[in-house]
This record gives C-alpha cells, sequence and structure tokens, in this order.
C-alpha cells in the first residue's frame, strides 16, 4: 500500500500528469490569490489553511479533479456562477482539461474568506454561562495524550476522518476537552457530552449525550439547529451523527460545527 502523502507535493506527485498539471495551475491561482495561506494535508487532500483555519481543499479522482470549499454553504451561495459545473454541497468537479477560470477561483477564495472572518469574530464574543463550562480545573491544553495514542494505533479505514472530527469539535470552543471515555474518543466541558464510536468499519458514528446517565429534561425541546438533517435521535438526551467518508466531512462542517456549538449549551 502507498504510503499516504505527508505534503502538498507529495499529493500531487501521486496523480497522472494530467490532473496533476491541472491542480497545480489550480494551486498558484489560490496562492495569488491568498499569499499567506499555510498549504498542508488535509483530510487526505491538499489543502490551504490561513491563521489556522481551514480555507479549501483541492482533490482529483482517475475521473475528475475537484475544488473543496470545505464549507458547506459556498457553493450555494455562488450557484449562479458555477453554473454548468458538476457540483453538490461540498464540491466542485470538473475535467483535468477544463481548469476553473482565475476569476472565478479568487470568488470562491474571497468567499471562503469571508465566511472564515465572521466564524471568527463569532469565536472572540464571550460565550454564554452554562453550568457545563468549567475549563479552569481542566488544564489549558484541550488535547489529551490518551486520545493521541488511541488514534496512533487505530486501525481504521476511516482514520483521518475520525482525525477530521476530533479537529472540527475542538476548534468549536476553547472550553472543549479530550479524554477517553467509554474505550473511545470522548469531549467534554464539565462533563462529557460527545463520543466517537469506531466500531464499524465503513462509518464513524459520533454520538451526542449530556453525560454517562440520562437525563430527565428533553434536548428535543430546546433548539440544536440541523438544517442538513444531520441529527438522529436515540432519545430525548441523545442523537447520532453518521460520516461515511471524507468528502461528507468538509460538506457539513459548518453544520457539525453549530450543532456542536448549540449542544454544549446545554444545561
Amino acid at each position: 500500500m502507498a504510503a499516504k502523502p505527508t505534503t502538498f507535493d507529495e499529493y500531487l506527485a501521486g496523480l497522472s500528469e494530467e490532473n496533476r498539471t491541472a491542480l497545480q495551475k489550480l494551486r498558484k491561482m489560490i496562492r495569488a490569490a491568498v499569499p499567506k495561506a499555510e498549504e498542508c494535508i488535509s483530510y487526505g487532500l491538499a489543502a490551504f489553511r490561513l491563521n489556522g483555519r481551514p480555507l479549501v481543499a483541492l482533490g482529483a479522482t482517475a475521473n475528475h479533479c475537484a475544488f473543496y470549499p470545505m464549507s458547506s454553504s459556498t457553493v450555494s451561495a455562488l450557484k449562479d456562477d458555477l453554473e454548468g459545473y458538476d457540483t453538490s454541497k461540498g464540491t466542485i468537479r470538473f475535467p483535468a482539461n477544463r481548469p476553473l477560470p482565475v476569476a472565478l477561483v479568487r470568488k470562491l477564495v474571497r468567499a471562503r474568506l469571508a465566511e472564515n472572518e465572521g466564524r471568527q469574530a463569532g469565536a472572540s464574543k464571550p460565550p454564554r454561562s452554562s453550568k457545563r463550562r468549567d475549563p479552569g480545573p481542566q488544564g489549558s491544553s484541550q488535547t489529551d495524550p490518551a486520545v493521541e495514542a488511541f488514534l496512533r494505533e487505530l486501525d481504521h479505514p476511516l482514520k483521518q476522518q475520525v482525525e477530521a472530527i476530533r479537529q472540527i469539535i475542538l476548534g468549536v470552543s476553547p472550553e472543549i476537552r479530550e479524554g477517553i471515555k467509554w474505550n473511545s474518543p470522548s469531549f467534554r466541558t464539565t462533563e462529557y457530552f460527545a463520543t466517537i464510536n469506531v466500531r464499524d468499519r465503513d462509518r464513524i458514528r459520533l454520538i451526542l449525550h449530556l453525560g454517562a446517565k440520562a437525563k430527565d429534561n428533553s434536548t428535543k425541546k430546546r433548539p440544536i439547529p440541523d438544517p442538513e438533517g444531520l441529527l438522529e435521535w436515540l432519545a430525548t438526551d441523545r442523537c447520532l451523527v453518521t460520516i461515511c467518508d471524507g468528502e461528507d466531512i468538509m460538506a457539513r462542517r459548518a453544520a457539525l460545527e453549530a450543532i456542536v456549538g448549540a449542544w454544549i449549551q446545554l444545561p
């Protein structure tokens, strides 16, 4: 099995010459639009990030190249500009011999910059008071060596997606901490509220709950934003989000962030 790429150049090196040439052109367009953006590998794709936040990603298959806005709203917001392209909620596909025009790439990147700046402004606001928030005694680090060790040893075909979900959850609030609970990576503020289940080989299940014991209050009576229908309710105090592939995560990142942000506000 070929080693997974760890750099942008390694990703491009694994493509056909035609796809590599197309993505190299797209890479230059993005770098020209955002000179300060950092190249990286994200969710197994060649990607860019700025100020620590994912910006856009590039990829290719045998049949097409793809531009990933790493957002669930960019494609729909620019649907008129993308008329004629093969798109889904988080992906813009194009043949290698028909690259995206410079003006469109700039517009896509500007839209993502604006979205990230809006999120950053929102994150800078003081959080509402909540009984579930108590970061002080839990230390300053969000990550836990036990979770990192768990992921190093994890043998799972969707391991990269597990790491992506982990980073999305930790990025919602600096007050979120991780740990191993119920033999799985779990997340807490004061109490544990989410657990990643990796027992199935073809999917990842993120379980949102209110701790180890069922609560009398019903979260269904509280507003949990779910415009994309990600939530499957298992009981009045817990629900499930199922992720099957990396593209799913990128397309639904904003929706998942909104769900987690609302969940940690529950009493």
